[in-house]
């Protein structure tokens, strides 16, 4: 027995009792952690299987089974705020991805190696949701918007225009919003990038004879591969979860045609009050935000053990 233990590593009975005794300390984080993600989302789940409703100030949860998610497939409502979704996820990502990588590369000039640009660059990012739709509900006012004065006095057009009067107008101007909001925290991130490339790379190209095109197609985007798939992943889940700008600024109008999915989920569950239909619509954004997040965790960890 003596020499067994004499044979064990050093230190290995320490490690034995830490690994007894982190559960006891990780136990007050996992029970915070259920409590306030497991069981919302545990319920939610369970609402959706139900018929809700409010009845005599009491929530009344008949259960129906899978018959809100089938419904789900035959909604019109349900398949123009799909459509309306997809093509916000696919501008708004395409959009946020070149301007941050084009911003990006701009604050990598040695010419623009000062800090203040970076402060600026943030400010949009930094205002709070709410505040910067309040803000741009101004600027697109039909008659004392800065946007309508400033095309006015340039001579683009010759009339104010209505920037939220007309459904697919309406839907591309909050588009606009969310990427000028957004475009700064992946360009710092697309900044942080570029700037742990090595220099002797680019220095072996000039030497080789490459061009500046050149170093940034063999160079440049191949070593920025995995923080453009983190940024389109992030981009994904930031646009499926847009709420506040459409609140503010439209509130799914005109003619639903700014409703996406997330604010139908809302406009279902608490103006309709059908809580259980509303709770369907969620977890579906929710099952499509999960998907997403679990590519991105891999792509942050790549080396990770997968399982058997």
């Amino acid at each position: 027995m003596a020499e067994a233990t004499r044979a064990l590593p050093l230190g290995t009975g320490h490690r034995t009792r830490h690994a007894r005794v982190a559960p006891l300390f990780l136990a007050p984080a996992l029970i915070v952690l259920a409590l306030l993600l497991a069981y919302p989302v545990l319920y939610s789940i369970w609402l959706s299987l139900t018929d809700a409703s409010l009845s005599a100030g009491q929530l009344d949860t008949p259960f129906s089974g899978l018959d809100n998610y089938r419904q789900l497939i035959g909604d019109k409502s349900v398949s123009a705020a799909l459509l309306n979704t997809l093509y916000f996820t696919v501008v708004e990502v395409i959009g946020v991805v070149v301007l941050g990588l084009l911003t990006a590369l701009l604050l990598n000039h040695p010419m623009a190696s000062w800090s203040g640009f970076r402060v600026f660059l943030l400010l949009p990012w930094a205002i709070a949701p709410v505040a910067n739709a309040v803000l741009w509900k101004w600027i697109y006012h039909s008659n004392y918007g800065i946007l309508n004065s400033l095309l006015l006095q340039l001579g683009l057009i010759d009339q104010n225009v209505t920037w939220l009067g007309d459904p697919f107008r309406a839907l591309n101007m909050v588009l606009l919003v969310d990427i000028w909001k957004s475009t700064p925290f992946i360009a710092i991130l697309f900044l942080a990038a570029l700037q742990n490339i090595p220099k002797t790379l680019y220095r072996a190209a000039r030497v080789d004879g490459a061009s500046t095109f050149e170093a940034f197609r063999f160079i440049t985007l191949p070593s920025l591969n995995t923080a453009i798939a983190i940024a389109v992943i992030l981009q994904t889940i930031w646009s499926l979860r847009v709420f506040d700008l459409i609140f503010v600024l439209t509130k799914g109008g005109p003619a639903d045609g700014t409703v996406v999915m997330n604010f139908l989920a809302y406009r279902v569950t608490f103006n309709f009050l059908k809580f259980g239909y509303g709770a369907a619509l969620a977890n579906v954004i929710f099952l499509a935000s999960l998907l997403l997040s679990i590519i991105y965790v891999r792509l942050m960890n790549p080396g990770a053990p997968r399982g058997r």
